[in-house]
């Protein structure tokens, strides 16, 4: 049997946050859930939408053959093809208006939806070396989670080529500052990064407000 979106408790389920807050108060796992509709016997779809966007981003998903996505568990040869014309539709959307990421007012822009989020999410914009946005990625959780792996991040900065990334997570609280957990992270990133040829150029962290580790705390770039 499969898991469908009314299997979540009803405060989780995509839909009625749609029709509630708009897409824009959606995260991009809950946007696919929508999409993909059922999950699999003991996964639910946002649980199999999170571990597709977690494997990819949604630009990558139009170069991967229709049997590396029905690798992944509940994923049919027709989910698979969604997959693909999801992807592509992303990549086409970007090459017309590619929007790029020069100052805090653009991470504002680009990052209002998540200040809405109950649940704290990391999102990371990989840039080209004139910041246009080459891809984005959502990560379960924020950089001080027990399951937070640099390797997946920089995984989506090789794939898109990019020169450098932003980093933004939002505390939920609304708290709008870093933790030390926050800036010792974003510290083993930025020398990660360096190593790698990827400039970390900033962390913001959303909450009522929004707050650059670039702007606050210049000695860590």
């Amino acid at each position: 049997m499969d898991y469908t979106i009314k299997d979540l408790p009803e405060s989780e389920r995509p839909r009625e946050k749609l029709e509630e807050r708009g897409p824009d108060g959606l995260t991009d796992v809950e946007l696919l859930s929508i999409l993909l509709r059922t999950g699999t016997k003991g996964k639910n779809v946002k649980e199999l939408s999170s571990e597709i966007l977690n494997t990819y981003s949604l630009d990558e998903l139009a170069d991967r053959g229709l049997e590396d996505l029905k690798n992944f568990e509940g994923v049919s040869r027709v989910k698979a093809g969604q997959l693909q014309a999801i992807g592509e539709l992303s990549r086409r959307l970007e090459k017309e208006e590619r929007e790029e990421i020069s100052s805090l007012s653009d991470v504002k822009a680009v990052c209002g939806d998540m200040k809405f989020l109950e649940e704290e999410i990391l999102r990371v914009f990989y840039l080209s070396s004139g910041n246009e946005i080459l891809a984005r990625k959502e990560f379960d959780g924020g950089v001080s989670e027990v399951g937070f792996r640099p390797r997946e991040i920089f995984k989506g900065a090789l794939n898109s080529n990019a020169a450098a990334m932003i980093l933004v997570h939002n505390h939920p609280s609304g708290e709008a500052s870093a933790t030390q957990e926050d800036i010792e992270v974003t510290e083993e990133l930025r020398e990660l990064g360096e190593k790698m040829g990827v400039d970390v150029l900033d962390h913001v962290v959303v909450g009522d407000g929004y707050y650059s580790m670039r702007s606050e705390e210049e000695a860590l770039f």
